[in-house]
């Protein structure tokens, strides 16, 4: 048996989602870091869910989701607290709209519906502590730091997916966090405002700054680029997708991405081509089975 653990940290989060009419048609657990542990738990990995999460009805019901597929909840507080929601409005693509919106915000109510806390745990459970533990986080709150700098035998995958959640934080600040990091995924998106807010001039820069193993950077239907170290020498491959499968909804593309790409580095003892090319085709693949349903979680 492995012995090794994936764990995630952080409130837990409920989708809900909308179709352009704005009738909720779903309701699901989200976020990006728990979609990627759920998909780690789906390929067979024992995950970790660490966090908090409100005891009402949209907490049970993203707790349950993870349960699913075997992610272990028994670490996960429950507090007399709203669970945050994330709004999710699939466009009517008949009328020529394409934009899916990911609000903070009800578009019912036009109530805030998500708010990051800090009455997070920050300790790893005693139980795992001699596992080797792959952390993965798509926020970089204070209380995310404190739990990394509690963890000795890690290694930190990093999802660098929205730049609301860098915009607030300095340069300083934010080096030393991704300094923890082993293996980050950057979305294109975020790319250009990120390195201006780091003041660094590329990927490779970048790269080497935080003295990473793999660096990712998205592209949607474009495929990805990695960019890696192999012989002392600064590697970029750049990989696309043979096939572009047809869109019912994107949201989890991404995460199911990253979810292969780290169980694929978990195991692994030597990046290179081979390595890039093997990775990708089934990263893809996952992705494809993720948009060509509704929700952002493979069924």
């Amino acid at each position: 048996m492995s012995n090794k653990i994936f764990v995630s940290h952080g409130d837990i989060i409920l989708d809900n989602i909308y179709d352009g009419d704005l009738n909720l048609v779903k309701q699901d657990g989200g976020g990006s870091n728990w979609n990627t542990l759920y998909n780690l738990s789906y390929m067979g990995e024992t995950c970790y869910a660490i966090g908090s999460c409100g005891n009402d009805e949209e907490g049970h019901i993203a707790i349950n989701s993870l349960k699913r597929f075997g992610v272990n909840t028994d670490y996960v507080q429950f507090n007399n607290i709203s669970t945050n929601i994330m709004n999710i409005i699939i466009p009517n693509s008949e009328l020529g709209d394409d934009t899916i919106i990911h609000s903070w915000y009800s578009p019912i109510t036009n109530k805030r519906t998500l708010e990051f806390r800090d009455n997070l745990p920050i300790h790893l459970p005693c139980q795992l502590s001699d596992k080797e533990v792959f952390v993965l986080l798509d926020k970089f709150e204070t209380i995310n730091l404190d739990f990394l700098n509690n963890i000795q035998n890690k290694k930190v995958c990093l999802d660098i997916g929205h730049y609301r959640f860098i915009e607030h934080f300095s340069k300083q600040y934010l080096t030393c966090f991704f300094k923890n990091a082993n293996l980050i995924q950057l979305n294109s998106n975020v790319h250009d405002l990120l390195f201006e807010r780091l003041n660094l001039k590329n990927e490779f820069e970048f790269f080497d700054l935080l003295g990473l193993d793999l660096l990712v950077i998205t592209k949607g239907k474009k495929g990805a680029i990695f960019i890696f170290k192999e012989n002392n020498e600064f590697k970029s491959i750049e990989q696309s997708p043979e096939i572009i499968a047809n869109v019912v909804d994107s949201c989890g593309a991404g995460d199911a991405f990253f979810a292969t790409v780290i169980k694929e580095y978990a195991y692994t003892e030597k990046i290179d081509y081979d390595f890039i090319s093997h990775t990708f085709n089934i990263a893809n693949k996952a992705s494809r089975n993720v948009i060509s349903q509704l929700g952002s979680r493979r069924s």
